[in-house]
């Protein structure tokens, strides 16, 4: 039993389970402080349910941060893919610069 609540599938909690999670929480029966008297099995289910409850408020903050982060990642590595470019263009204008100039003092 432990072992399936330390495996459980966090992020994919249906809402209509979270929704009757939600309407759960507020009952003074399934309050951590009460159930923490009664039963300390029941007291960490509690704790397990209202972190369930945490996790998925926070996901559904964070999610939409987590894609807009990847989406400025790749366009970062996509410029920085381009700026590279262009350094390596630059360096074989400097050589090329560099070579004229030889050339030239050793003219004169």
């Amino acid at each position: 039993f432990l072992q399936s609540l330390v495996a459980f599938d966090k992020d994919a909690v249906p809402a209509a389970v979270i929704k009757k999670i939600s309407q759960l929480t507020p009952q003074e029966d399934f309050q951590p402080s009460r159930l923490e008297k009664v039963s300390r099995a029941a007291f960490g289910l509690c704790q397990w349910v209202r972190a369930m409850e945490t996790y998925d408020t926070v996901a559904k903050v964070v999610a939409p941060k987590k894609e807009q982060l990847a989406e400025a990642e790749a366009e970062f590595n996509e410029v920085s893919r381009k700026l590279n470019e262009k350094r390596a263009e630059l360096k074989k204008v400097m050589d090329k610069c560099q070579a004229l100039e030889d050339k030239l003092q050793a003219m004169v």
